[in-house]
């Protein structure tokens, strides 16, 4: 390439420059420890190999001529997967470098050249550069590693398993039950982690910030025979050295009472590598210690965000140095601690002025419980930020055109007694959590926030908070995160808003739906192979476009005229499967829907079969005289198509069988009738049960706790049309499936008769 760059080319290099030289790498040819070589290579052999083209950067290990990675830098909203291309094919693999990098000033993309995989820490894609010892960790291990070489890393399930004993042990020691315990714990894990934060920067060669003697695999090992020595050296000495350094937040005394409490603590936590854990660990011992304090039910309307999706809110409000950033429901402080890591490996590390910023200016958090203390002992670990967190409930105080950037996941589901503090007055929690962090954003401040999927499209003071919003933004986006994305927590459906404050009105907003998000959309959350939607989605940002079935970029005019300014993706898109051949979409000419109820008590003497429906199909699930009814009931006629608008997702469809032609089915399922015969409800049926039909299903139902399809969604739906040749096929294997069906119903119905025939009434 030129040795010239246009201007915003020169700015992802300016940014290229800046996060490798706080990372380590030394950029200064002149220097003679330089390790990045830029538009060459090192020596001429390996310039020979590259036929006249220029890599922007290339990463040696120190000291030798042993490339470890490329760069190539594109300006911004470039091409990644292109700029990705060239990379590897123009320069890593002629060179044999074994990592290469794509970045155009949005977005980091990373393979692993021989393995052509993404690369991966602790199962999640990597967003950023790395420094040379975790190259070369690549270089030597592939294409995922762990976060630390050392300890041992145990799945969420074992980590739980350890926090049940650990509770049992603080039950002992006295400790009530919910925030108590849980405090003890933090304690203990903040303890751990800051030893392996040290561990952390003596393997990459950075200074100590602790006393060696305070650190966990000091005074564990010197205190290993003496519980009661070891107790009182954690609770005086190092307690003391934390209140000396850090202040209110260790003012309370150490929160466990005895020495062999401690010990087994100690011992239990001992042997796990925290800081490589695939999951929040405070987070998961907060949900674990805390759900007895609201009964088992979800923790105080709060989820704890994974880290990808934290780290994905982050790249999308790309804080810079000055602005001021605010989270008012931190949590465990993920966002803050996420945008520490952010501004500090963006800024100038060499400029105390600008570090200073960052460390006490930057970021400003509220968190309503005692978890604020949580967050700041967070922030500490990674390098500070804590100045700014406070407990407080931050509805109870509206702020009012102070932050430059927010960025939060709000409580769902909440009632407050402050919604007279804002300007649509209610107890809804939703609502008056959008008005809070709208009215506390600056004229031309950014916001990105995790909200319910209900907050894009409910009608009522949702609907005017939304509108108060939306009409008022002068860009906006909506990216909508997987159902089981907060699993184990909650199959919430959520999504990510994200919306800019000023007196431009927006033209365009982009849509963007994450199918993929790297990991099981289930309780595992397991790490899946291959590149996750989220990627695309940050390469993206700057240039949009549209992606069938996935992206659409739609006018502000026709959000307008959508009721209430409704935000949902698939309002605005269709989800259309490959299909050869002609299709069909199940509107009103093909189905019609079946509301009408009926009382079986107008007949108290007739026997009525009442059918359920699985993904099994359509089976008898009770029956009774009509005098026995309590509520009306839908009558069903054979060949009917009827689903659970909650299980249809999983496959809870099915076709009425001859034998129950006019019996009842549930009020609240949905009964749909084909109204040509051309059509077989069968086959209909057996192509919404498909995979592919599935996740139609999936994006076209509503609600957040549950998904539910409701009919004029069904309507929406494209299938395959079966051809004139299909038709009579199609019929007689209706046929034989029904006749099936009769039989199967038939001879449950007996067994159902000999088991109500042993029953005393």
């Amino acid at each position: 390439m030129s040795s010239s760059t246009n201007p915003r080319e020169a700015h992802t290099r300016s940014q290229i420059h800046t996060r490798l030289a706080n990372l380590g790498w030394v950029i200064d040819e002149l220097d003679p420890d330089c390790n990045v070589f830029q538009e060459r290579a090192k020596t001429n052999f390996q310039n020979q190999l590259f036929e006249g083209k220029r890599p922007d950067y290339v990463l040696y290990e120190s000291g030798t001529d042993i490339p470890l990675a490329v760069i190539e830098a594109k300006k911004p909203g470039g091409d990644l997967d292109r700029a990705m291309e060239q990379a590897i094919e123009r320069y890593a693999k002629p060179l044999q470098a074994p990592l290469a990098f794509a970045f155009n000033d949005t977005f980091v993309i990373s393979k692993h050249v021989l393995q052509n995989r993404p690369l991966k820490i602790n199962g999640e894609e990597l967003q950023d550069f790395i420094d040379q010892l975790t190259a070369i960790r690549f270089m030597n291990e592939g294409s995922e590693i762990l976060s630390s070489p050392r300890g041992l890393t145990v799945s969420r399930s074992e980590l739980i398993d350890i926090f049940k004993d650990i509770n049992k042990r603080l039950r002992k020691d006295g400790l009530r039950e919910g925030y108590e315990r849980f405090s003890a714990v933090a304690e203990v894990l903040f303890l751990k982690l800051v030893d392996e934060s040290e561990l952390l920067r003596e393997h990459k060669g950075d200074q100590r910030q602790f006393d060696e003697s305070f650190l966990w695999s000091n005074f564990t090992q010197k205190f290993h025979n003496d519980d009661a020595a070891l107790y009182r050296f954690v609770a005086d000495s190092v307690w003391r050295n934390l209140q000396n350094r850090f202040g209110d937040i260790f003012n309370a005394p150490f929160s466990i009472k005895k020495g062999t409490t401690l010990r087994a603590l100690i011992d239990l936590v001992d042997p796990i590598n925290l800081t490589a854990m695939d999951s929040d660990v405070k987070g998961d011992a907060f949900e674990f210690f805390l759900k007895t304090v609201t009964n088992g039910n979800k923790d105080l309307g709060e989820y704890f965000t994974p880290r990808h999706v934290v780290r994905t809110v982050v790249n999308i409000v790309k804080p810079k140095h000055g602005d001021v950033l605010y989270d008012p429901f931190c949590g465990t402080g993920g966002f803050l601690l996420e945008a520490f890591k952010y501004l500090s490996l963006r800024s100038n590390a060499k400029n105390a002025e600008t570090m200073n910023w960052i460390r006490t200016k930057a970021l400003h958090g509220r968190e309503i419980t005692s978890t604020a203390r949580i967050t700041r002992m967070n922030m500490i670990l990674f390098g500070d930020g804590h100045t700014n967190i406070t407990q407080m409930d931050s509805l109870e105080n509206p702020i009012r055109d102070k932050y430059d950037i927010v960025v939060s996941n709000i409580p769902y589901s909440q009632k407050t007694d402050s919604g007279s503090l804002y300007p649509i007055p209610t107890d809804n929690g939703d609502a008056i959590c959008m008005q809070h962090i709208w009215l506390s954003l600056k004229d031309g401040g950014r916001a990105a926030v995790i909200v319910p999927e209900t907050f894009l499209y409910s009608g009522g003071v949702i609907g005017k908070t939304r509108e108060l919003i939306v009409k008022s933004a002068s860009k906006l986006s909506v990216f909508s995160l997987p159902r089981g994305v907060f699993m184990p927590y909650t199959p919430t459906k959520t999504n990510i808003l994200y919306f800019e404050k000023g007196d431009k009105q927006f033209s365009n907003s982009f849509f963007f739906v994450i199918h993929n998000d790297g990991f099981e959309l289930n309780t595992k959350r397991k790490p899946i192979d291959g590149e996750s939607d989220i990627k695309r989605l940050l390469s993206e940002l700057d240039a949009p476009t549209a992606i069938d079935g996935q992206a659409i970029i739609v006018d502000r005019d026709t959000i307008k005229s959508a009721k209430a300014w409704n935000l949902r993706p698939f309002l605005y898109m269709e989800d259309v499967p490959r299909i050869s051949g002609c299709s069909l979409t199940l509107d009103d000419t093909i189905l019609d829907e079946i509301t009408l109820k009926i009382d079986p008590g107008d007949c108290p003497d007739k026997d009525w079969d009442l059918i359920t429906v699985s993904q099994n199909g359509i089976f008898l699930g009770d029956r009774f005289k009509g005098s026995e009814a309590t509520q009306k009931y839908k009558q069903v006629k054979a060949g009917d198509i009827v689903y659970n608008p909650y299980r249809v997702n999983i496959g809870s469809i099915g076709v009425v069988p001859n034998c129950f032609d006019g019996a009842l089915t549930s009020p609240a399922y949905v009964v749909a009738r084909v109204k040509n015969p051309a059509f077989s409800p069968e086959y209909i049926v057996s192509v919404l049960k498909h995979p592919r039909y599935l996740r139609v299903i999936m994006n076209y139902s509503l609600s957040s706790a549950r998904a539910s399809l409701p009919f004029d969604e069904l309507t929406r739906i494209v299938i395959p049309a079966p051809t004139q040749d299909d038709v009579p096929r199609l019929q007689e294997l209706q046929r034989e499936i029904r006749a099936y069906a009769d039989k199967v119903n038939e001879l449950s119905g007996k067994i159902y008769s000999l088991a109500e025939s042993k029953l005393e009434h």
